[in-house]
């Protein structure tokens, strides 16, 4: 049984970004040179031009509020937003949900990338001036964030495996071949590990199963991989409670 790793990430400076933009008209577009770097204007209820690195780009504002206001008072919702699309560097971290909320994004170096698949059921969520994502259910390899110290587990999808974030993506964790597989109740990750297939990554170390077709009894090696142990030549291996029996 592992926690889920859960977090609240604060988009930059609430719902909307308040930057003023330095003398220019609406006349000016995409290309530009400019020399105010990390202001914008609105150019329409969807979007503006944000100066950035001395050129002005195309700044969307796909979230429910979209671009309002002109000038100094120019204020752009990006709590939605599409990997690749521009973003505003701030001081501190802006995260955003993809627009069909299957993914959490972050700005980095001026454009949204993905932080996290939120493959949930609550998937990925704006409550006032917070994202919430759901990455309670991951595959490998999907991109995720930790914390030092607060490892963050997820079942796969086809709830046959757990999975742990490490280095920004989901890797295996422990194979769930039981019959109830991997599921998860509230914040705990709960594998069931009662069966398991020789190879299948595993853990704690020294954990003991039946195999799949249930004629041996498999170990849980220092190399975190299920190994046969011993056949079960007369009854078969049986799991009782939390109790394994080979015959």
């Amino acid at each position: 049984m592992r926690r889920v790793w859960s977090r609240v990430s604060t988009v930059a400076l609430g719902l909307c970004l308040v930057l003023p933009f330095s003398a220019c008209s609406l006349r000016q577009k995409a290309g530009d040179k400019c020399t105010s770097n990390g202001k914008y204007v609105c150019l329409d209820a969807s979007g503006g031009l944000l100066c950035q690195n001395g050129v002005l780009v195309t700044l969307a504002c796909r979230g429910p509020k979209g671009c309002q206001g002109m000038g100094a008072s120019s204020m752009c919702d990006d709590d939605l937003s599409a990997e690749g699309d521009t973003c505003a560097l701030t001081l501190n971290e802006n995260f955003a949900c993809t627009t069909d909320h299957k993914k959490e994004l972050v700005c980095k170096d001026g454009k949204f990338v993905a932080a996290s698949t939120c493959k949930g059921p609550k998937a990925c969520s704006i409550s006032g001036d917070m994202i919430h994502c759901d990455d309670s259910i991951a595959d490998i390899g999907d991109p995720c964030r930790e914390e030092p110290g607060d490892a963050n587990y997820a079942c796969t999808t086809d709830r046959k495996g757990e999975v742990v974030c490490r280095a920004g993506t989901f890797q295996p964790s422990n194979s769930c071949r039981g019959v109830k597989g991997c599921w998860v109740d509230g914040n705990l990750v709960h594998c069931d590990a009662s069966f398991a297939r020789e190879g299948d990554i595993c853990r704690p170390v020294d954990n003991v199963s039946c195999s799949e077709d249930a004629v041996t009894e498999v170990k849980c090696t220092p190399q975190m991989k299920w190994a046969k142990r011993r056949d079960c030549k007369r009854g078969g291996c049986k799991v009782k409670g939390n109790e394994v029996f080979c015959d």
